[in-house]
């Protein structure tokens, strides 16, 4: 069974006034003036310690369930990375101050402590990043300044050190539609051709100063694999009632499983064990119960309950694309100054006034089969080569109607992707 996952967000800043900037081509650093009198301090954040990430985890996690709460109010499937979006918005928050500075913080819930809120940052950026493994998981930042563009030395410091972002000259002002080819190749790059033509023509003009990106990819086996040939076309039923046909996979094994009168949650990790699929699959045909209830605290208490129990387990095989302008989810959340010509990014330049035009967040899922891997194969060959012993008895969880579903780092418990499916047709 192979695993993809691809995501990316970006937000475009734009300055209320324009200036004229000569000159085209780019550069791997902007020129930035203001960084020639800006010394970083002497303390040194080169040594991770556990647990240096913890409030910034529980910021994420709660942030993703509000934007949950948003983005699924509109129906049809959901599905987007709360850390993106998290990250490229914590950037911007590195250069807020005043209203704006205030609204961010407390829609975003990052801690006002720039020691804690930094190192968390970091730890988590490296962490998420491993050089080998069972699995691929890699995250990039950038920021893509205007050429010429006079940036704060602090906040320059601040992106590369704490969220290891790269920095990078374009020409918006004389060549808007070439800045934005550079950036979509940099986000088709980073997703290994998952996310494609991520600024459409038009989106960038002379106005536009700063374009703050994060991308996430991950591909991974699940630790125990559906076999291709147990898959069949099945019913699945939608939250109208409707009965449609949809492919379905097939397994039974040994999960961390949990029940009660609401729901059927079960988690399927995959290779290496540190990632991990939480799906919860409410007894009706409609999820809106439990996603009254989705908290970081819902879901420890749900994790914290669970079991290896033996699972017959009945998913989906699904495939979608999604594509959201976050701009009024975050302003009905409460971050409406950040948008408004009255916003204050002062921390990132002095030159003029700035404020984010629009956030858009693109990402893409493929769950199914991969025929070709054996390993599932050879450990149940082992299982079933042992003695001989008593079939057990197994709990039926049977994903035949909406459902939700999160991608979960069970090493920093930080909540990576997070959706619904409502229709695996989509």
């Amino acid at each position: 069974m192979r695993y993809v996952l691809a995501a990316i967000l970006i937000f475009i800043v734009v300055a209320s006034g324009c200036i004229a900037n000569g000159g085209g081509g780019t550069s791997t650093v902007p020129p930035d003036s203001s960084s020639k009198t800006f010394t970083p301090p002497m303390t040194k954040y080169d040594v991770l310690e556990e647990g240096q990430e913890r409030p910034v985890v529980e910021g994420l996690n709660a942030f993703a369930f509000e934007l949950y709460r948003e983005l699924s109010a509109e129906g049809g499937n959901v599905f987007f990375s709360p850390y993106s979006v998290e990250v490229a918005l914590a950037m911007a928050y590195e250069g807020a101050n005043g209203t704006t500075r205030e609204e961010m913080e407390k829609v975003l819930h990052l801690p006002g402590n720039d020691e804690v809120r930094w190192t968390g940052f970091r730890y988590l950026v490296l962490s998420l990043n491993p050089s080998d493994g069972p699995y691929v998981l890699s995250t990039a930042n950038a920021l893509w300044v205007q050429k010429e563009y006079p940036v704060n030395g602090r906040y320059l410091w601040i992106i590369r050190e704490f969220y290891t972002g790269d920095v990078r000259s374009v020409d918006f002002v004389k060549d808007p539609d070439g800045a934005a080819e550079e950036i979509n190749r940099w986000a088709e790059e980073q997703t290994r051709g998952r996310i494609r033509d991520l600024i459409p023509r038009g989106a960038l003009n002379e106005y536009t100063r700063l374009v703050i990106t994060n991308a996430i990819y991950f591909k991974a086996n699940w630790s125990s694999r559906f076999d291709p040939r147990d898959t069949a076309n099945e019913s699945f039923t939608l939250a109208s009632g409707e009965k449609i046909t949809a492919p379905m996979m097939h397994q039974r094994a040994t999960f961390n499983y949990t029940e009660n009168d609401e729901l059927q949650a079960l988690e399927m990790p995959y290779e290496g064990g540190r990632l991990s699929m939480l799906i919860i699959l409410p007894r009706d045909n409609s999820p809106s119960g439990i996603e009254g209830k989705l908290t970081p605290e819902f879901i420890r208490e749900l994790r914290g309950s669970m079991k290896p129990e033996f699972v017959d387990v009945t998913v989906p095989k699904f495939r979608f694309e999604k594509s959201y302008s976050l701009k009024k989810p975050l302003i009905d959340m409460g971050m409406e100054k950040a948008f408004s010509d009255g916003a204050n990014f002062s921390g990132i330049t002095d030159a003029e006034r700035l404020f984010i035009s629009d956030v858009i967040h693109k990402t893409f899922i493929s769950v199914a089969e991969n025929g070709t891997e054996a390993a599932a194969a050879t450990a149940v060959i082992v299982f079933a080569a042992s003695a001989p012993r008593e079939e057990p008895e197994y709990k039926v969880f049977r994903a035949d109607h909406p459902f939700l579903f999160l991608i979960i780092d069970r090493e920093t418990g930080a909540v990576l992707f997070m959706g619904r499916l409502v229709d695996p047709r989509e």
